[in-house]
């Protein structure tokens, strides 16, 4: 992911995992990477069609 951000300049990051993995993920995100996370969804999404995926983006749970 930090390359990536690098790369692609990209500004904001918004990280969708269940809890137990965000909490290693923010462990393990370099600062740059840090730095770019907007919200986090702490929720397994994983089996959820990409509609399903769509609201809980766009829904109320991106800002809680």
């Amino acid at each position: 992911i930090e390359r990536l951000i690098r790369a692609s300049k990209v500004k904001e990051l918004i990280v969708v995992a269940p809890p137990r993995t965000l909490a290693d993920l923010r462990l393990a995100f370099h600062p740059d990477v840090k730095a770019c996370i907007l919200a986090e969804i702490n929720k397994d999404l994983t089996k959820h069609p990409v509609s399903e995926i769509e609201k809980h983006l766009i829904g109320d749970d991106l800002f809680h």
